[in-house]
């Protein structure tokens, strides 16, 4: 029997996701947890073996230690997949699924990954493994210590307007760096920018870029 425990921000999605996992005889929805309970007390006292969050409850409830023990799934609520792809990495999702997804894929990915498995959509592992190489490529790409900073910050999340404001350049400007810095990573778009700007924490850091 596979114990899934569900934990979402929003009751009536959990809900519903219960509803469709309804039927199988070897998964069982354990606890649907309302918004604002203890999740962690949750996980030690139930012990799933799978749960399914949405990126809002993964964040702000689940904290890395716990995210990197359990096999989460990630149900994207259109989170968009600069955010996916920065979860994969840092929280080490076992699966992302999405919404629109149908029943029996929602099943699939239930087993795979409490099977010890790994289930993401193909465009998700295309760019993590994009990011990844071009960090293989070069340990230290030859970035200015301005790109370095734009780097850092799409990292972090910022958009392009953001990102002029904190470095107080023009919003264009920030296009440009980006496009150079595509073409010296050999990358091709910001969900790849964000995996190697999370592998290389360390590097931009050492250049002083963020100071």
């Amino acid at each position: 029997m596979i114990k899934v425990l569900l934990a979402f921000s929003n009751l009536l999605f959990a809900e519903g996701i219960r509803k469709l996992l309804e039927g199988p005889e070897d998964i069982k929805v354990i606890e649907v947890l309302k918004p604002g309970s203890d999740a962690l007390e949750a996980i030690e006292r139930l012990r799933p073996d799978c749960v399914l969050v949405d990126f809002t409850t993964l964040f702000n409830v689940f904290g890395e230690p716990a995210a990197q023990s359990g096999k989460f799934i990630l149900i994207d609520t259109s989170c968009g997949e600069e955010n996916i792809i920065s979860a994969v990495l840092t929280k080490g999702l076992k699966g992302v699924l999405v919404a629109n997804s149908t029943p029996l894929l929602l099943k699939k990915a239930v087993r795979a990954v409490a099977g010890g498995e790994i289930w993401l959509d193909k465009i998700d592992v295309k760019n993590l493994l994009m990011g990844l190489h071009a960090l293989k490529k070069s340990t230290r790409p030859a970035l200015s210590e301005r790109e370095w900073e734009v780097v850092n910050l799409v990292g972090q999340g910022y958009r392009n307007r953001e990102i002029a404001d904190k470095l107080c350049i023009s919003e264009p400007t920030v296009k440009t760096h980006l496009q150079r810095i595509f073409h010296k990573l050999d990358i091709q778009n910001r969900p790849q920018l964000i995996t190697f700007a999370i592998r290389n924490q360390t590097d931009s850091q050492g250049t002083g870029g963020m100071g």
